[in-house]
């Protein structure tokens, strides 16, 4: 293998793992070698970052008398090094459609895939390293030499890190293969990374509920057995069970390397050129008979098929929530089954509330009018009212955006014991400000119009930044707390129609003018 080859391909490799902070980087005027060490460092400083904040909290802890903790932060560190996984070895290997670009050159096919996978892993690595000082720690506490305890570390991580990288290449390679996937390829990838992130942000809650439950009543947390044998292996690496545990991790690591061999790669490079032909050759059926508003619908459809916008609208408007729920729901801190009738209105005000903290700058009404890139000005061209293309457009983020607070309201309703007549009152209040806010946004859009963004980040960051995104969302939650429970003690201790005839008062008076304002300054602005 020609070092210096590998070398250029590992590079090439490393601007496609990340491609939002490789276009961030090239802004800043970084390019070569620049903005390969920029990349790099980035790495750098997200592993010592991770290493910082979980190694301190490790210190505390003998993990050799533990095993419930030590395979909880395994799992743990498992399960967030999976989902990126699924999403680096993705754009790798199929979002990067670079692969007919190298075959007429003298690259070999073994060091290609030997880059993309060397990248795939340096990637992840940061995210584990508290997993490397994990086994250190927890071999020092057992009494073993510090050097014995290093080399153990590093083969045990070598080990972790093999199985997290197989089985997420099964998973995205198995998918590449199915029928379905290669019928509906985009769709099929933004659910593969929807769902890995979901499914990551749910175990870790879930972890964490387990580990309130648990560490009042007892010194360590019930064990995860499958991870038990890195316990046994690190701990007592003497011994028949922890010798035992290592030769099985070993065996089961290059089982998996030998199955990736045997099964995925012989066909692989066939796979990625196939999935870079149908890319770049899409066909599009010509639909016939259709109205206006249908042709529009279908328009919209197609702009929202992009596998990381939809993860990012999903990922910043349920985490919240999300969180919410893990802490106070699943634990039975909140049970709102007793709710008396006078309390409609907070539940009407709650839902309205939801939708608030759920609408922000990621939010796909508060992005849609920017997807359509330079085919805005085209159509700005057309024989067509603008304020009739932007209405049809509205009506479409908004529906969807309504259908996902819908859905986020039902799950509170049901964690929370909510009663049916409280829950419709809140799927109301979220009916209402998904609309109102829904305004807001979509006018922030247009006012921030930007036609030629390449990475959808860039639409994220446009105003405020993300650090003003965090403070509104931050901001709207404590608010939200504040006068909801404000408005609950007055309605327990002072008239019950009185105050609902205040409230309600200044909500319809509030929510008029706001209506109004848009009315005027932005949809009349069209005519």
């Amino acid at each position: 293998m020609d070092k210096t080859r590998f070398k250029e391909l590992l590079k090439v490799n490393l601007r496609y793992a990340n491609p939002q902070q490789t276009t961030k980087n090239r802004e800043k005027g970084k390019s070569g070698a620049s903005l390969t060490r920029s990349l790099v460092m980035q790495y750098f400083y997200s592993g010592l970052l991770f290493l910082l904040i979980y190694g301190f909290t490790m210190l505390g802890l003998d993990f050799s008398q533990l095993p419930g903790y030590f395979t909880y932060y395994m799992a743990l560190f498992g399960i967030i090094a999976f989902s990126q996984g699924i999403s680096v070895t993705y754009n790798i290997f199929f979002q990067s459609q670079d692969l007919p670009n190298f075959l007429p050159l003298p690259f070999r096919q073994s060091e290609l895939f030997l880059s993309k996978i060397a990248v795939a892993i340096l990637t992840i690595t940061p995210l584990v390293l508290p997993v490397f000082v994990l086994f250190i720690f927890a071999g020092i506490r057992s009494n073993i030499f510090i050097l014995w305890a290093i080399v153990g570390a590093i083969l045990l991580f070598s080990c972790f890190l093999g199985v997290i990288f197989s089985i997420c290449s099964f998973i995205v390679f198995g998918l590449a293969k199915t029928k379905l996937f290669k019928r509906h390829k985009q769709l099929m990838t933004s659910i593969l990374l929807i769902v890995s992130v979901v499914i990551a942000v749910l175990g870790i809650l879930v972890m964490n509920w387990q580990t309130t439950q648990t560490q009042m009543m007892v010194s360590d947390r019930p064990a995860i057995g499958f991870l038990l044998p890195f316990f046994y292996a690190i701990t007592q690496p003497l011994t028949t069970n922890g010798l035992l545990s290592l030769f099985g991790l070993v065996g089961g690591v290059a089982l998996l390397v030998i199955l990736f061999r045997q099964l995925l790669l012989p066909k692989l490079y066939e796979q990625l050129l196939v999935v870079s032909a149908e890319s770049t050759s899409t066909k599009r059926k010509h639909k016939t008979n259709q109205n206006l508003r249908q042709v529009l619908f279908n328009y919209h459809v197609q702009l929202i098929r992009n596998p990381s916008l939809l993860m990012q609208v999903v990922l910043n408007s349920v985490i919240l929530p999300l969180v919410f729920i893990a802490s106070f729901g699943f634990n039975g801190g909140i049970d709102l089954s007793a709710m008396g009738i006078q309390f409609l209105g907070v539940a009407f005000l709650g839902g309205f509330a939801l939708a608030m903290i759920m609408i922000n700058q990621t939010s796909l009404i508060a992005n849609v009018i920017s997807l359509d890139k330079e085919n805005f000005l085209f159509i700005q061209t057309l024989p067509l009212s603008l304020k009739v293309y932007l209405k049809e457009k509205f009506r479409f983020a908004y529906l969807l955006q309504l259908t996902l607070i819908s859905v986020v309201i039902v799950i509170v309703g049901v964690v929370f014991h909510m009663p049916l007549l409280h829950l419709i009152s809140a799927l109301c209040g979220g009916l209402i400000g998904c609309y109102l806010m829904g305004l807001r946004y979509f006018r922030r859009d247009y006012r921030l119009l930007l036609v030629n963004w390449t990475e959808i980040n860039q639409l994220f960051s446009r105003g405020t930044g993300n650090l003003g995104l965090v403070f509104t969302m931050i901001g709207t939650v404590f608010l939200s707390t504040i006068l909801l429970v404000m408005y609950s003690f007055a309605l327990m201790f002072l008239s019950v129609l009185g105050v609902n005839l205040v409230v309600g008062i200044v909500f319809i008076s509030g929510s008029f003018l706001w209506y109004h304002h848009y009315q005027k300054h932005f949809w009349q602005t069209f005519e």
